[in-house]
């Protein structure tokens, strides 16, 4: 099925699935989610939004150098990350160096809180139309979602808490900043979470685990094919992968709607997803 705005490459196994989470109901599901382009926009007022990470790097914060040196890093293993060839495992290890040595140009160029404080106040990070009413719904039910993320936690918590979204079921696993008594950031807090490691795996690993482990249906959210990882690692009985196709460039369309149970077009809205939890609450 297909419409201006939606695919559903396979309508019988989508149909099933839904079925399912509905017979079972929101006691039995759990959300997890990527953030950048997935539960904010790709695009506003017909420009690119940057990403939380790209926020600094374009908001002129730290010191002159710094942007150039940030695009020599982005210019160095964004190549790798896109390359098809090249080993998932390869890819991980050289993704690592890249967030490993990019948190070290952020402390040495005068990363701090401030910074994050602005990027969250001038709100140029927007939420997809229909994501408050997605928070909404799932915090009247309590579902718990998940949000994974190789972005900047600070920035998400800050973004949601303006919104008054950060409800005690939403639960972010990303990047915080480790800062000093100043302010001033001196790395990141525990395992470097990017692009190429975000998965549910990291939840069994802290007391979270224990809200999901009964919860094993699944709705998957997410924008890029790498973020269909983010349910590896834990059991799961229905998983329903809906996915974000915000590029007006479709040469890569087939290939994601093929992996997705549903794609929603064009930067969408979240109407699919909130019809599809008030028919399974």
């Amino acid at each position: 099925m297909q419409t201006d705005q939606v695919i559903i490459n396979d309508k019988k196994t989508f149909t099933t699935k839904v079925e399912r989470l509905q017979k079972e109901g929101s006691s039995s599901l759990h959300i997890v989610s990527d953030f950048d382009g997935t539960l904010t926009k790709e695009y506003a007022a017909g420009q690119k939004r940057h990403t939380a990470i790209a926020q600094i790097r374009q908001g002129e914060y730290l010191t002159p150098e710094y942007p150039q040196r940030a695009w020599a890093l982005h210019d160095k293993y964004h190549a790798i990350e896109v390359d098809p060839s090249i080993p998932h495992d390869k890819k991980a290890q050289k993704m690592l160096q890249w967030w490993t040595e990019h948190i070290a140009l952020l402390v040495e160029c005068g990363m701090n809180k401030a910074v994050v404080d602005d990027i969250v106040k001038k709100k140029t990070m927007v939420l997809r139309d229909g994501c408050l009413e997605f928070f909404d719904l799932i915090a009247r039910k309590n579902i718990p979602l998940f949000i994974l993320s190789s972005a900047v936690g600070d920035i998400i918590q800050g973004v949601l808490q303006t919104e008054g979204k950060l409800t005690n079921n939403v639960h972010i696993i990303s990047n915080f900043f480790d800062y000093d008594a100043q302010g001033r950031v001196q790395g990141y807090k525990g395992v470097i979470i990017h692009a190429y490691n975000k998965r549910e795996t990291e939840i069994k690993k802290s007391p979270l685990y224990k809200e999901i482990k009964k919860r094993r249906n699944v709705i998957l959210l997410g924008n890029t094919l790498e973020d269909l990882q983010m349910a590896e690692g834990i059991p799961y009985n229905a998983i329903l992968k809906i996915g974000f196709y915000n590029e007006p460039d479709q040469k890569n369309l087939n290939a994601f709607s093929q992996v997705y149970d549903m794609v929603i077009l064009n930067d969408g809205s979240m109407s699919e997803v909130n019809k599809l939890l008030k028919r399974i609450m």
